[in-house]
C-alpha cells in the first residue's frame, strides 16, 4: 500500500527532527564544559583529526585497489580501415607499377584477456606493503587523537591554575577591604596616619588589577580551547575542572612505564611496520632477477580472411589460449645497486629502531622524574606557606601593637600570597606532568 504524505505532515517529520538535533546539541552543557565531553568534542570536529580519519580511509582504499591488480585485464579493441589497391613496382619506384585489386574493407572485433601467474612476488608483496601502509595510517591516527587529547588536557589546566589564582586574589581582595577599614578605624582615632591608609588602598587596587588580568587569561585560554575544540564563534563556552584527575595521583615505577610505552607508544610501532615496509621493497627488487609468466588469450571476429593468400573475402573468428613468458636478461646488472639500496634501507630502519626505543626509554624516564619532582616540590611550598604564614601573623601582631611599619606588614602578606600562589602553580604542576606521562607511555 502506497503511503502519500501531505505538506503539513512532512513539515510535522522536519520539526521533529529539528528537535531531536536540538534537545541532542542541550545535553552538552557548554556553560559548565567536562573534560571527557571536550575531548569527544574535539575528536569530532578538529580538523586535524578529521584530515587524519580521511588519509586512514585513503590508504584502505589503496589497499582494496591494489588487490585489483590479481584480477584479469579485459579488453575490447574493434577498427575499420578503407584499403587502397595494391601498387608493385617490379622495375623500379621511377616506373609504371602494376596494379592488384584488392578486399578494400577490413574491419575486426577483437576481445583479449591476460592474467599474471608468477611476477616474482611483486603483486603479493605490494599488497603487504599497502597493508601496512594502513596500519601505520592507523597508528597515526590514534597518535593524532592522543595529541589532541594532551593539547585539550593541557587547556583545561591552564584554565584550572588561572581560576585557582583568581579565586586566591578574590580571598585577598576581601580581606584588604576588611584591613581598609581597621586601618580608617585607626586613622580616625589619630593611631595612624594616611599615608597607611593610601598604602592599604594601594595594596586593593594592585590586587584588584591582578584579578582582572586573571579574569582576561581566562577568557583567552577559553577562547583558545574552543579553537581548538573548533567550535563556532557564536558559540559561548565555559569549562569545568572537577573531573580533572586528583593532584595525589599515585604512578609505578620507571622500568614499567618503560616497558608499557615500548609495547604501546606508537613511534615504537610505527618504525618495526617501517622495517617490514624495507624488507618486503628488498623482496620486490629481488623479483626483477625472476622471471614473469602471464596467462591470456584472445578471440576475435575479422574481415577479410588474411589467413590466406590471396586473401578471401569472407568473415572469419579464431581464438587463442596461451602462456607468456618473459626475462628481464638486463636485470643482471641493472638491479645490483637497487639491491644494495635496498639492504642499506633495512640496516637504516633497524637503526632507527634502536634510536627511537632509546629516545622512548629516555622521555620515559625523563617525564617520570620530573613527576617525581613534583612531590619534592610541594612539600617545600606547603612548608613556605606555613612559614609565610607564621611570619605574617607575627607582622600583624606587631604591627597591631605599633611596632612594626604598615610597610613591612604589606610586604609579609605579599611573601604570604606568594607561597599560597606558588603552591597552587606546584600542584596543577603535578597534575599536568602525570598527564604527560601517562601520554609518553601511550596510555592517555
Amino acid at each position: 500500500m502506497n503511503i502519500i504524505l501531505n505538506a503539513g505532515q512532512y513539515l510535522c517529520i522536519a520539526l521533529c527532527l529539528l528537535l531531536s538535533n536540538f534537545l541532542h546539541s542541550q545535553m552538552i552543557d557548554y556553560q559548565h564544559l567536562g573534560l571527557q565531553q571536550a575531548v569527544e568534542i574535539g575528536l569530532k570536529n578538529n580538523k586535524n583529526i578529521q584530515i587524519s580519519h580521511l588519509k586512514q580511509e585513503m590508504s584502505v582504499t589503496k589497499e582494496k585497489d591494489l588487490k585489483m591488480e590479481k584480477l584479469p585485464d579485459i579488453e575490447f579493441h574493434t577498427s575499420y580501415n578503407q584499403v587502397t589497391n595494391l601498387f608493385q613496382h617490379q622495375n623500379g619506384v621511377f616506373n609504371k607499377a602494376t596494379k592488384y585489386d584488392v578486399i578494400n574493407g577490413m574491419y575486426d572485433f577483437t576481445l583479449s584477456a591476460s592474467i599474471p601467474v608468477y611476477l616474482g612476488g611483486k603483486i603479493k608483496n605490494t599488497e603487504k606493503k599497502a597493508a601496512i601502509d594502513t596500519e601505520i595510517s592507523a597508528l597515526k591516527t590514534h597518535l593524532d587523537e592522543r595529541q589532541l587529547k594532551m593539547a585539550i588536557i593541557t587547556a583545561f589546566l591552564q584554565i584550572h591554575h588561572l581560576k585557582e589564582q583568581q579565586s586566591l586574589i578574590n580571598d585577598k581582595m576581601k580581606e584588604d577591604s576588611v584591613n581598609i577599614k581597621q586601618v580608617k578605624a585607626l586613622k580616625a582615632n589619630g593611631v595612624v596616619t594616611v599615608n597607611e591608609v593610601l598604602r592599604t588602598s594601594l595594596q586593593l587596587s594592585n590586587h584588584k588589577m591582578s584579578w582582572t588580568e586573571l579574569d582576561n587569561d581566562i577568557q583567552i585560554a577559553e577562547h583558545k580551547l574552543k579553537t581548538i575544540l573548533s567550535l563556532p564563534e557564536s558559540q559561548e563556552m565555559h569549562v569545568n575542572t572537577e573531573d580533572l584527575i586528583s593532584d595525589n595521583a599515585a604512578i609505578p615505577y620507571v622500568d614499567e612505564l618503560t616497558e608499557t610505552a615500548l609495547n604501546k607508544n606508537e613511534s615504537v610501532e610505527i618504525t618495526h611496520k617501517n622495517l617490514s615496509l624495507k624488507e618486503l621493497d628488498q623482496k620486490i627488487t629481488k623479483a626483477n632477477y625472476l622471471p614473469k609468466i602471464t596467462a591470456g588469450g584472445e578471440y576475435f571476429l575479422k574481415y577479410p580472411n588474411m589467413m590466406f593468400f590471396p586473401p578471401e573475402p569472407y568473415a572469419y573468428r579464431l581464438g587463442m589460449v596461451g602462456v607468456n613468458l618473459t626475462y628481464p636478461i638486463e636485470n643482471l646488472y641493472k638491479n645490483k645497486y637497487r639491491m644494495q639500496e635496498a639492504r642499506e634501507n633495512i640496516d637504516l630502519a633497524k637503526l632507527q629502531i634502536e634510536e627511537n626505543e632509546e629516545n622512548v626509554r629516555h622521555t620515559v624516564y625523563e617525564a617520570y622524574k620530573k613527576f617525581e619532582e613534583t612531590d619534592q616540590k610541594i612539600k617545600i611550598a606547603e612548608e613556605a606557606i606555613n612559614q609565610a604564614k607564621e611570619n605574617y601573623r607575627i607582622v600583624r601582631t606587631k604591627y597591631a601593637n605599633k611596632l612594626s611599619l604598615i610597610t613591612e606588614l604589606i610586604d609579609a602578606d605579599n611573601t604570604y600570597l606568594e607561597a599560597e600562589s606558588n603552591l597552587i602553580s606546584v600542584k596543577i604542576n603535578r597534575q599536568l606532568k602525570y598527564y604527560q606521562l601517562q601520554y609518553t607511555i601511550g596510555n592517555l
